[in-house]
């Protein structure tokens, strides 16, 4: 999470959170390993309301779709639900 900004303004790819941490990603089998990984990760810090992302179309080139990520501001009564669910999960 040190990674992502805490604003959609500074928001980051898969591929530019996985570079950042340093994951392999030089090999098509290195990026699919974190992108399978990191994406799944993020998935449920989304779900437990840490993460926030919007969906994009690239513009440039292949018009391919792709999410934007970045920390998400939690408030006391959202951290008490958070905390419900992941131990409803355990």
């Amino acid at each position: 999470m040190a990674v992502l900004s805490h604003s959609e303004v500074g928001a980051k790819s898969l591929r530019e959170i996985a570079q950042e941490i340093g994951l392999d990603t030089s090999s098509h089998a290195g990026w699919i390993k974190a992108e399978r990984g990191l994406s799944s990760i993020l998935r449920k810090l989304k779900k437990w309301g840490f993460v926030a992302c919007v969906r994009k179309q690239n513009e440039n080139g292949h018009r391919f779709w792709y999410n934007l990520y970045w920390k998400n501001e939690i408030t006391t009564n959202e951290w008490s639900a958070a905390e419900e669910i992941a131990a409803e999960q355990s």
